[in-house]
């Protein structure tokens, strides 16, 4: 069965490093509070399957993934938490906390959801 992306929601309390875990390539966005919510903005590059360790600031932060994914803190305040998806994208509503996270864009497709495990 085809898998549907995964996206995943960090809240960092405080400066932290992670190993992060994902099979796929994927790109972390910090997430910037605007006018109508939250933008998403690049936080560095695209990271590649396999383990990479990261340095957070203080902040939120989002990624989707097409893979199982495994996240550990090294040190630090971090949260995760699987964002649910919405039928609606309706850009005056804003996402209520825990962290906030960009919508989906159009209707979710069928499919198995990766999982997220958190150490």
């Amino acid at each position: 069965m085809k898998k549907r992306p995964l996206q995943v929601a960090l809240h960092v309390r405080e400066p932290s490093v992670i190993e992060f875990t994902v099979g796929d390539r994927v790109q972390l966005d910090r997430l910037a509070p605007s006018a109508r919510g939250f933008v998403a903005e690049r936080h560095g590059g695209l990271l590649g399957p396999g383990v990479a360790t990261l340095a957070l600031a203080q902040g939120h932060y989002g990624f989707r993934t097409l893979t199982d994914a495994n996240l550990r803190v090294v040190h630090g305040g971090v949260e995760a938490h699987v964002v649910a998806h919405s039928k609606t994208n309706d850009p005056d509503v804003s996402p209520a906390p825990p962290p906030p996270a960009p919508p989906a864009k159009g209707d979710e497709p069928a499919g198995e959801l990766p999982t997220l495990t958190i150490e």
